[in-house]
């Protein structure tokens, strides 16, 4: 897309290029004080209405100022395109006038405008119009293919910003399945830890007795019983003599 932007702006500043080198032909500096310059001041006045001094000064300002406009990196239909109309305006009436009249004067106007410009009247107004259609044109392309680059932009930054979104979306679930996977962990071994505890106090809290057998301490007093008894029955006899 970049590339057929640049391509565009290519084609513009040819169509202006070829414009401008067009309308250099009204000043010509080579025949300054000569006749022919005073014949085409004349004639020059006839055709545009405006001595030449006064329109070329005029027209290079305008020229400029467009060239500033389709020059610039970042286009602008509307400058542009204004700053166009304003140059095609200054023209108008050239465009529209008509010398075809086989009097003198018109004949004299027609040779000094031939000798100065090197151009017929009627083929230096065709070819301007010819160049101002084009650079209009180039214009109107430049725009369109800046309109598709903005919206091959804004299409690209809104995929873009879906796929941060999904991939947002998707680590957040990894991490509420992460957190609940360690929560249900932890619960596992507290509850684990629980039982064991519950162990340790049964233990803790099974009474003394049953640690020693009723049999054998029931066999103790019996021996003791019997070793009483068998006291009392070995007793020595006395001698009564």
């Amino acid at each position: 897309m970049q590339q057929i932007q640049d391509k565009a702006k290519k084609s513009c500043m040819v169509s202006f290029r070829q414009l401008h080198s067009h309308l250099k032909l009204l000043s010509n500096n080579d025949l300054k004080g000569t006749r022919t310059e005073s014949g085409f001041n004349r004639s020059f006045a006839t055709l545009f209405g405006q001595d030449l001094e006064t329109f070329t000064g005029t027209m290079f300002l305008n020229v400029d100022q467009l060239e500033k406009k389709l020059d610039n990196k970042e286009f602008q239909e509307i400058g542009s395109m204004a700053s166009f109309k304003v140059l095609e305006t200054q023209f108008q009436m050239f465009i529209k006038s008509r010398i075809y009249l086989d009097d003198e004067y018109v004949v004299m106007t027609r040779n000094y405008f031939l000798q100065y410009t090197q151009l017929a009247i009627p083929e230096f107004r065709d070819t301007l119009i010819q160049h101002m259609e084009s650079v209009k044109k180039s214009i109107d392309e430049r725009a369109q293919h800046t309109r598709e680059y903005d919206s091959w932009v804004n299409e690209r930054q809104m995929q873009t910003t879906e796929e941060k979104d999904d991939l947002s979306t998707t680590l957040d679930a990894s991490l509420v399945d992460t957190e609940s996977s360690e929560t249900e962990s932890k619960e596992q071994d507290t509850r684990s830890r629980s039982g064991n505890d519950a162990h340790a106090d049964d233990a803790d809290l099974r009474p003394i007795y049953n640690e020693e057998p009723m049999a054998e301490v029931q066999l103790s007093v019996d021996n003791n019983v019997f070793a009483t008894g068998q006291q009392h029955t070995e007793q020595p006899e006395f001698n009564n003599e």
